[in-house]
């Protein structure tokens, strides 16, 4: 029986996964915002016979605090790790600021990602294949924007949430660089567009709106990516790396795999918590 744990874990690809595994007999932890669906989750896992291996943790991710309380509370909790699954996201049509001062996607869709591969480290190193999935994207769209990391110059919720997907691949990079002991594989998964609940606030933008019922309706079915990106969670790839778009294994992109930059971008992410850290001890 392995563990899981998986942000985003109450909708779409998320919750699809934590079933399926839930169906291989593993023990599968699911963080999200909303209760009514963690509970909704736990009342499948009944129906399974799975109650006794299915938990949910309610937690908004937006926030560094509730990061650091989900890190502390996996650790009291579990005693290993095999797979992390990262994958909450929410998409905002204007630009919104979390109570830590951070643009909401790079807060979300980044920070949060970063926190958990770094403090759940511990947990992964005590299991013989543990994987990070990282819903993320695949790193295939240019480097970041050095100049504009908060998305305050030229802010679209779409380009934004590709970004966040460009940080990411270099989180990978910098993990495996930084840790070059761990055992840890690291997939950074490009779904393509999935029919999810597209979860975000776009009710102030009709067109939007509109476009996303839309996608709803007709975006891949959520069963065909959880088949395209389950054999890269089984089975080693060439490296600790893996990027994954729509169920092919892609080369990494040069612009985001470099060293120096994932370095970069580690500093630049501390500093970001450290400015925190004070802001909160005055």
């Amino acid at each position: 029986m392995k563990t899981v744990m998986i942000t985003g874990g109450t909708d779409g690809i998320g919750r699809a996964l934590g079933l399926d595994r839930l169906d291989r007999g593993d023990h599968v932890v699911i963080v999200g915002t909303n209760r009514d669906k963690g509970e909704s989750f736990l009342a499948d896992a009944q129906r399974k016979g799975a109650r006794d291996r299915a938990d949910f943790i309610q937690a908004d991710l937006e926030l560094i605090d509730e990061n650091n309380r989900l890190v502390a509370e996996l650790e009291a909790r579990l005693d290993r790790l095999d797979l992390l699954v990262l994958g909450a996201r929410f998409q905002r049509v204007r630009r919104t600021e979390t109570a830590d001062g951070l643009e909401s996607n790079f807060a979300l869709s980044y920070l949060s990602r970063f926190m958990l591969s770094h403090g759940l480290r511990s947990l992964l190193d005590r299991t013989d294949d543990p994987v990070v999935l990282n819903f993320g994207g695949a790193g295939g769209f240019g480097a970041p924007q050095w100049d504009d990391l908060q998305q305050r110059k030229r802010y679209h919720f779409i380009a934004a949430m590709i970004h966040a997907g460009t940080l990411n691949a270099l989180l990978a990079v910098d993990l495996v660089g930084r840790y070059p002991g761990s055992r840890t594989r690291y997939v950074n998964n490009f779904p393509g567009t999935v029919a999810t609940s597209f979860a975000g606030d776009y009710h102030d933008d009709p067109v939007v709106a509109g476009q996303i019922a839309m996608l709803r309706r007709t975006a891949k079915p959520i069963a065909a990516a959880l088949t395209e990106i389950t054999p890269f969670l089984e089975a080693p790839g060439p490296g600790r790396i893996t990027a994954v778009s729509e169920g092919r294994a892609i080369p990494l992109d040069p612009a985001v795999s470099s060293p120096a930059d994932a370095t970069r971008l580690y500093q630049y992410t501390r500093e970001v918590l450290s400015t925190r850290d004070e802001v909160s001890q005055r």
